[in-house]
């Protein structure tokens, strides 16, 4: 099974999970349940969220020989690989052109 069958696999459950009913919704007697939930109220979250990610060990030497190059240009002694990652996604959220070839690679690395 590739990865995006997978996905789709997961997603599917997923979705099934939600669509099913409790228990106490197929007993006799019960009073219907809505068939949506209600939506929840928009919240703007306070604190930052955190993300992980694993990555190749080439790939990972890339990303500190770079912030390493980019700390040599602009006279510090260290950039850390989490600025570079906050201002990738920063980036890849303004940028257009961008986000296409984000698209194009995530896509190409679900179909392996």
């Amino acid at each position: 099974m590739t990865k995006a069958e997978e996905l789709r696999a997961r997603a599917a459950r997923a979705t099934q999970r939600a669509a099913s009913t409790t228990p106490e919704q197929n007993q006799p007697g019960a009073p219907a349940a809505e068939a949506t939930p209600a939506p929840r109220p928009n919240v703007i979250r306070a604190k930052p969220v955190r993300i992980t990610a694993d990555l190749s060990p080439q790939v990972y030497r890339g990303l500190i020989d770079y912030a390493a190059g980019l700390a040599e240009t602009q006279g510090r002694v260290r950039v850390a690989h989490v600025h570079v990652t906050r201002a990738l996604v920063a980036e890849l959220l303004e940028n257009d052109e961008l986000q296409g070839a984000i698209a194009r690679r995530v896509r190409a690395q679900l179909d392996d």
